[in-house]
């Protein structure tokens, strides 16, 4: 095997953003399980179903891109690895199913052979690099360990019958969440945040996507425009407030690991997931409508407040203030009221949503602009930020 340097690519490769498509495919696969409700509502056990696919699938991405983001090179061994498990990813999509004791085996073993894959390819960037270190070492060890217990308990879910199958499964998913970069080997060596952050913002914009292809039944049937205008703008300002973040107010310079970053960016994926499903719930009529409009509140609320985590990370001058912060729990609380209280009329709780996320929206701009302002005058008296609010407080 040829030794080398390891020297890290720089930036988000085209190689990444197209294995990044394959998982606008398995997110489409994942939310069409949720399109057929029955009696009232989404029956439980399929939402489960949906959501247990719905993270090993990000998973697989979380797992990848920690991958390239800690000791991607572009190497011709990297792109065969990255395409193999594109290519198993369309078997590991078409195994999800409502019968999942039909296609559980091919779901679980093509799971396995992915985490396999990735094992492999840690395995090989270890035995490749001659310029690493003890910490270098030490991580990608637990790493290789992680994936390959992983993978064993996938492999055992795919030969149990019936509920076994399903408990080990996630028992597979569960251990996977608990110990994938927990070592304390990952705090040693910050993560390349700008590349860590474009790979979050990229997959979020996907997740949007699947969005915007699930309102476009609004735009067919309905008697009123207003409606799909309104669930148009929600989108809209959904969308505004978390690429304003990113590209305003998110320090790509922050020293540190990114796996509390990473979590949070996934999750925020996953609440956009649900967030499509309760949009598509809305004009069906064989949904009851006041469970569907909690629903819809109570991702919007979760989306909010997820979003708001992911604040911890904003450069020094726009880290939230105590103002901020209790107007976004007013708003998450107005949202909540409006989701109980507006079932007599769904036009009334759309317009009220849409005024909570436009008001959110409204005020974090005000809030950068304030900052920019605040920190303009301050570096002209040789007063930081905070001092400046201090006094104008």
């Amino acid at each position: 095997m040829l030794k080398r340097p390891f020297i890290p690519a720089e930036g988000v490769s085209n190689i990444e953003l197209f294995y990044d498509l394959i998982f606008v495919y398995g997110i489409s696969v994942v939310t069409s399980l949720c399109r057929n409700p029955q009696g009232g509502f989404f029956d439980w056990g399929m939402w489960i179903i949906y959501l247990f696919s719905f993270l090993v699938i990000l998973q697989i991405w979380f797992y990848t891109t920690l991958l390239m983001n800690r000791y991607g090179d572009r190497s011709p061994a990297e792109t065969v690895g990255l395409f193999a498990n594109m290519f198993l990813l369309y078997f590991l999509a078409n195994g999800v199913r409502l019968d999942w004791h039909q296609t559980s085996q091919m779901f679980n073993l093509t799971w396995a052979a992915i985490l396999l894959n990735l094992a492999v390819q840690w395995l090989l960037k270890l035995r490749t690099y001659t310029n690493l270190d003890r910490t270098d070492r030490g991580i990608m060890l637990w790493t290789i360990v992680s994936l390959g217990i992983q993978a064993v308990l996938a492999s055992i879910a795919a030969f149990l019958p019936g509920h076994p199958s399903e408990v080990m499964s996630w028992v597979a998913l569960l251990f996977g969440m608990s110990v994938w970069g927990q070592s304390r080997l990952y705090r040693l060596k910050p993560a390349r945040f700008s590349h860590l952050a474009e790979r979050c913002s990229l997959l979020t914009i996907v997740a949007f996507g699947e969005m915007v292809v699930g309102i476009s039944i609004y735009m067919t049937g309905m008697s009123s425009m207003w409606y799909p205008v309104g669930v148009f703008m929600l989108t809209v300002g959904l969308f505004l407030i978390y690429i304003f973040e990113h590209d305003f107010m998110l320090d790509h310079d922050a020293h540190t690991d990114g796996m509390i970053y990473t979590t949070i960016s996934s999750w925020l994926i996953v609440v956009i997931g649900n967030l499509t499903l309760a949009f598509e719930f809305m004009p069906m009529d064989e949904i009851a409508f006041v469970p569907k409009s909690i629903f819809l509140s109570g991702c919007l609320v979760l989306y909010l407040l997820t979003s708001f985590l992911l604040g911890i990370y904003n450069k020094p001058q726009y880290r939230y203030s105590r103002n901020y912060v209790i107007a976004r729990l007013v708003v998450c609380a107005f949202i909540v009221l409006v989701g109980i209280g507006t079932s007599f009329d769904p036009g009334i709780g759309l317009a009220c949503h849409v005024v909570a996320v436009y008001a959110t929206f409204a005020y974090e701009f005000f809030l950068l602009r304030r900052r920019d302002k605040l920190m303009a005058m301050g570096s002209s008296l040789g007063l930081s930020c905070e001092q400046m609010e201090d006094k104008k407080d």
